[in-house]
């Protein structure tokens, strides 16, 4: 009888020793995306983190220019592969042949009225996002977008310590993070949270419930009042989403609405938070008399005006006419007026419609019920920072939506073949 072979000692003609791989049920198979997306998921994800320096002419365009050939990247990836293309992309030509015609109408007004190439590449800035993005984006997406997030939450609360992440504003000590703004860093935060529970599926678990901890610390440092509210906006979604009983809610909003009264009631706006509630335009930090200057110089609009406004800049100009030299100029500090003013009704109208766009190209077939009205929630926190603050103009307020959107398609790109899938899981 011939002895028994061990399987570890079994010698093969050459002479080496085989050694049988594990049993496939004893180790979990680690996946990783395909060498070819690394370069535009590393770029998403660090999106937030090149927030403290967009306004860098150098940092602004070398971003693109490196999305640019990122996603080109991607996409030859898909296609040595043998991927399917994602047929939402057919959208994708009459989207960029509209962002070049607002980008032209833009550039017609920068002739007209004055202008420069920067403030026209900002306010085109998201939708080009977008489509460079969403183009070769594969199932991973979502993975970076939820680390970015993260990374943005964890990043800015490392700042606390330090005199670099706090600023003195109208007399008060304000945290900022990493930001240029101290609504900057609130409004992001208020996305990132967002996101945070978006990738966890709206689940409460330890490590969101931490996450959402720290940003609420950093967010009532920030001393942005509309964020706050902007902030328990999101809360009471994940809340709901992920589980809480609207009585548990009420519950908890009664007890916080009674801590907010007695706040309120002690309240000292010479020592908290600098905010002087007796007078409108201080309450308003002047906005009121913006507004108000704003509404009377269009009440001489020309036709003319009404249609293509009077220039990138002409709400800052009007502010600095009747300020005097020497003194600060103010935007519009509220979306709709500065559109209007500066691009007027044709302006607003390629705004809107490539917003428009951009939501309908996100949206998905047979949503999952955990996603249901996050596109709705971080619309209407978009629409509640454009009441009191210019958006347009600035990537740090359009381009935290844009990434919400790109999450929920992603949620329509099947795991195997990167195409769109009928019920997305």
């Amino acid at each position: 009888m011939n002895p028994a072979v061990s399987n570890q000692n079994k010698i093969n003609p050459v002479g080496r020793i085989v050694l049988l791989a594990p049993n496939p049920t004893g180790r979990r198979r680690i996946e990783w995306p395909p060498f070819s997306s690394f370069p535009l998921l590393f770029l998403v994800m660090i999106k937030p983190l090149t927030d403290a320096f967009y306004e860098v002419e150098a940092v602004k365009y070398g971003y693109i220019l490196l999305l640019l050939s990122a996603s080109l990247f991607a996409k030859y990836g898909q296609v040595i592969q043998g991927a399917t293309a994602d047929p939402r992309n057919k959208q994708f030509l009459a989207y960029i042949l509209l962002i070049i015609l607002y980008f032209y109408f833009q550039f017609g007004l920068a002739i007209t009225y004055g202008g420069n190439f920067a403030e026209m590449f900002k306010i085109v800035s998201p939708f080009v996002f977008f489509v460079l993005v969403a183009y070769a984006a594969d199932r991973w997406l979502l993975y970076a977008l939820g680390a970015g997030a993260v990374l943005t939450i964890l990043i800015n609360a490392a700042f606390l310590p330090f005199d670099f992440g706090w600023v003195n504003w109208g007399g008060t000590r304000t945290f900022k993070g990493y930001y240029f703004f101290k609504t900057d860093l609130s409004y992001s935060l208020c996305f990132s949270v967002l996101l945070c529970a978006f990738y966890m599926r709206n689940k409460i678990t330890p490590v969101l419930a931490g996450l959402i901890l720290i940003a609420a610390v950093e967010v009532l440092l920030a001393n942005s009042r509309l964020n706050y509210l902007s902030f328990i906006l999101v809360v009471i979604f994940i809340m709901l989403k992920g589980g809480t009983s609207i009585g548990s809610l009420a519950k908890y909003s009664f007890l916080l609405g009674l801590l907010g009264l007695v706040i309120a009631l002690l309240y000292d706006p010479t020592k908290l938070l600098g905010f002087d509630t007796t007078n409108e335009a201080a309450f308003t930090q002047g906005r009121s008399v913006t507004w108000q200057h704003l509404a009377t110089s269009m009440l001489d609009f020309s036709p003319i005006d009404w249609l293509f406004g009077k220039g990138a800049f002409a709400d800052l100009m009007l502010s600095q006419d009747i300020n005097g030299a020497g003194q600060v100029a103010h935007n519009a500090h509220n979306e709709i007026l500065h559109l209007i003013y500066t691009q007027g009704v044709f302006g607003v109208i390629f705004y809107f419609l490539l917003w428009f766009m951009m939501f309908k190209m996100s949206h998905i077939p047979n949503i999952p019920k955990w996603a249901r009205g996050t596109d709705t929630l971080a619309l209407s926190i978009f629409v509640l920072q454009g009441m009191t603050a210019v958006l347009s103009s600035f990537a740090t307020k359009t381009w935290p939506l844009v990434m919400v959107l790109l999450a929920l398609r992603g949620l329509g790109i099947d795991s195997g073949k990167n195409t769109q899938s009928a019920s997305p899981s």
